[in-house]
């Protein structure tokens, strides 16, 4: 999802808060992202079969919109060059990862597997909060290892499925409870336009007829 607020962050510019006409704009696809999202992590814990392939497959078609929207704002210099080389990247993991998924459940078992390793490379890559983040990935990732290896394969690969999964759902329910914020500054009246050639300068003085 791209709009102001988070094309500001990925220029390394500060975030401002997002207006109301912002917010009517991203609040909807944020919904929908926390929702989806969300079904997927349920599906991938609840449905061992198919569930993790449906996952993997939804997570490199989000990749692919994702890199190919950060592209789009690379070219029209919304974003610094280090966003046209993340949605180039983005685009080439998703189309990679929707491949392995359409092989086998052992092969899309692996590539969580592989997710799970990699969750500190990708929480280092985050934005806001990163240390924390960081931190709690290499804790997770560790764990998840550990208690994989402890059992069998299928051990290992169920360990791989059941992370990815409830972090796609934890991220689901971040999206959605984002999109709620989003909705209420959404309601929140655009602020009145300043009149045309007034700098403010006579407001505390009784306005612009005390000039005179």
């Amino acid at each position: 999802m791209t709009n102001a607020v988070t094309a500001g962050r990925l220029a390394g510019a500060p975030a401002a808060p997002p207006t109301p006409q912002q917010a009517r704009s991203t609040w909807p696809r944020m919904a929908a992202l926390g929702a989806a999202l969300l079904v997927l992590g349920v599906l991938a814990l609840t449905w061992s079969g198919v569930g993790p392939r449906l996952l993997l497959a939804a997570l490199g078609v989000f990749a692919v919109v994702r890199g190919i929207a950060l592209l789009r704002s690379a070219r029209a210099g919304e974003v610094e060059r280090t966003g046209a080389v993340l949605g180039a990247a983005a685009v080439w993991i998703g189309v990679v990862l929707a491949a392995l998924a359409l092989v086998s459940a052992t092969t899309a078992g692996w590539a969580l597997v592989a997710a799970v390793v990699l969750l500190p490379v990708l929480a280092a890559a985050a934005a806001a909060r990163r240390a924390a983040l960081t931190a709690a990935a290499v804790v997770v990732a560790g764990a998840a290892v550990a208690l994989g290896l402890l059992g069998r394969t299928d051990a290992l690969l169920s360990t791989g499925r059941v992370v990815v999964g409830v972090v796609v759902a934890v991220l689901g329910l971040a999206n959605l409870a984002g999109a709620v914020g989003m909705a209420r500054i959404a309601r929140r009246p655009a602020p009145a336009p300043a009149a045309a050639g007034c700098g403010g300068c006579a407001c505390g003085a009784g306005g612009c007829g005390a000039l005179g």
